[in-house]
């Protein structure tokens, strides 16, 4: 069906298409006393979840598409990016879905979820963020902002296009409200999840606090603040590549360093063994040393 050009009834046969695919993919999730969640079947005995739904670590179940319900266990979660995933106790079909491009800003979208029985809520995307990074280090490309109904439970469902393709999975626990994490980003997490159970995050082994620049050195360095360097931990990567407490960081390769967030944000698992120039003031005067992130 050509949904450029559907109309009434066709788009109406079109929604219930799309929600007939998707469905094939949407499982429940039992694992929070009240209203059980949603979540994707993403591989055989795989399941992609949303990790604020996940309120217990054990006695955790699946419920199938075709009604089975299946105990589950946590393979690995991301209180960051709000992400979770499940292994089933036994295999199960797989389903299939394709995933959809990052959509544009008016396109049509469902979310789809099953809380109890299946449930749909149809709107549009109402904008597109920009690269994010999570609270945890794990880079997202951008977040996606429907303007539909996100009914309790829905959250750890797909939001679909017409075709019923997955553009990402629906979460109501990020800061912002109801969100869309794309698949693509959060294909990378997922990866890491079942590898290791976490996301692993990069480390210079030191502390810091934000501390205001001289003036002299705030058009030098285009910021007002660094990080002053107040603890350094013996042989980590921060020691080894001689930064002192007294140093003021101010970037770390091209990205900058004016505060604690933007530091966290620069040691995503992807800096992991990575040399690196450290940008640093030391005495007044501007200095730069060779570092190698290290990962925990």
């Amino acid at each position: 069906m050509n949904v450029d050009t559907i109309t009434g009834t066709g788009l109406s046969d079109a929604f219930e298409q799309a929600v007939e695919r998707a469905a094939e993919v949407t499982v429940r999730v039992d694992g929070r006393g009240r209203m059980a969640a949603s979540g994707i079947l993403w591989s055989a005995g795989v399941v992609l979840a949303t990790d604020h739904t996940l309120e217990r670590d054990e006695d955790i179940g699946v419920t199938l598409p075709d009604g089975t319900t299946i105990a589950a266990s946590i393979a690995g979660r991301d209180p960051g990016s709000d992400l979770a995933v499940l292994r089933l106790e036994r295999e199960s079909g797989t389903g299939t879905f394709i995933t959809a491009p990052l959509p544009k800003i008016g396109s049509i979208v469902l979310a789809v979820g099953r809380p109890r029985e299946l449930g749909a809520s149809a709107g549009i995307v109402s904008s597109l963020g920009g690269p994010w990074r999570s609270r945890s280090g794990g880079r997202i490309a951008g977040l996606i902002r429907p303007d539909l109904t996100m009914y309790p439970g829905f959250s750890g469902g797909p939001l679909v296009n017409l075709q019923g393709d997955v553009i990402g999975i629906n979460t109501s626990g990020l800061r912002g409200g109801a969100l869309t994490i794309p698949l693509d980003a959060a294909a990378t997490i997922v990866e890491q999840l079942l590898a290791h159970g976490r996301l692993k995050r990069g480390y210079l082994g030191l502390t810091s606090q934000p501390v205001r620049l001289p003036e002299s050195v705030t058009s030098t360095a285009g910021q007002a603040t660094g990080l002053l360097v107040v603890g350094i931990e013996p042989e980590s990567p921060a020691d080894t590549a001689g930064a002192f407490i007294g140093d003021i960081l101010l970037a770390l390769g091209d990205d900058p360093l004016r505060d604690t967030d933007d530091l966290r944000a620069v040691l995503g698992s992807e800096r992991s063994g990575q040399p690196v120039e450290l940008h640093i003031l030391r005495g007044g005067t501007m200095q730069r040393l060779s570092v190698t992130i290290g990962e925990r």
